[in-house]
């Protein structure tokens, strides 16, 4: 008795693995038009497969450490955060998995803070503010934190840290100084990526957009130059 052969699609189907890009989105579940118009206009980078997941509500650490549960899942090679009030410029997509290429674990654009004025979400050290000498168009490849509104990060990294990755930490006491510290999810998982020994690398020439969808205003660069516009006007005061 003979075998039957087996389906040429079976065999096609086994041996196609795609290369997953998860974009993962923590929203509060309501999204501005402009943050999916700047999704839609990005290209694809080559041969990747883009998936899209949002998680909507809840504390924004523990959405984040959902999000890559579920890339884990589903078998994506990379997670890409995006917040749902980031406008993410043309490109950014193929940039990012352009550095991951050249082998960097953790890659990031630009936003910035939700003030007057505003500031660039990139850090070195801890209580000593923002990091301020560069220019647009700079590789900073000694940033120890970011904010996580546009960030590449490859997914074999949260194999090599423990669970939580994110976690919000408010009046922790810290064995050093017996102080009490409270620090955001983000930093939480770049303190976590410095004991690791994962360096971060930030592009500065993906410059985003940071928007207050309920004052109607946009924060980012423009010139070399950190504004707020409102109504087509920059803003001095909130």
């Amino acid at each position: 008795m003979t075998k039957p052969k087996k389906s040429t699609i079976h065999i096609a189907t086994k041996r196609f693995h795609p290369n997953y890009l998860l974009v993962a989105i923590p929203s509060r579940g309501l999204v501005s038009c402009e943050f999916v118009s700047s999704l839609l206009a990005q290209d694809n980078p080559l041969n990747i497969t883009i998936r899209y997941r949002f998680e909507v509500g809840g504390e924004v650490g523990e959405s984040r450490n959902r999000l890559v549960d579920y890339a884990s899942k589903i078998g994506s090679e990379y997670v890409l955060f995006i917040d749902d009030d980031v406008i993410v410029p043309i490109n950014c997509f193929n940039k990012l998995i352009y550095w991951a290429n050249e082998g960097y674990d953790v890659v990031s654009g630009v936003y910035y803070s939700k003030q007057i004025p505003p500031q660039p979400l990139i850090f070195k050290g801890r209580g000593n503010g923002y990091l301020s000498k560069w220019k647009v168009g700079d590789i900073i490849k000694d940033a120890d934190g970011i904010g996580m509104g546009l960030t590449l990060i490859k997914t074999s990294v949260f194999k090599k840290i423990a669970r939580p990755w994110f976690l919000s930490v408010v009046g922790k006491k810290d064995k050093k100084t017996d102080l009490l510290v409270s620090m955001d999810e983000t930093l939480y998982f770049c303190d976590k990526l410095k004991e690791a020994k994962i360096s971060i690398l930030v592009d500065t020439s993906i410059q985003a957009i940071h928007y207050d969808s309920e004052t109607k205003t946009f924060y980012f660069n423009s010139n070399g130059r950190p504004v707020a516009v409102r109504e087509d006007k920059v803003i001095t005061n909130i």
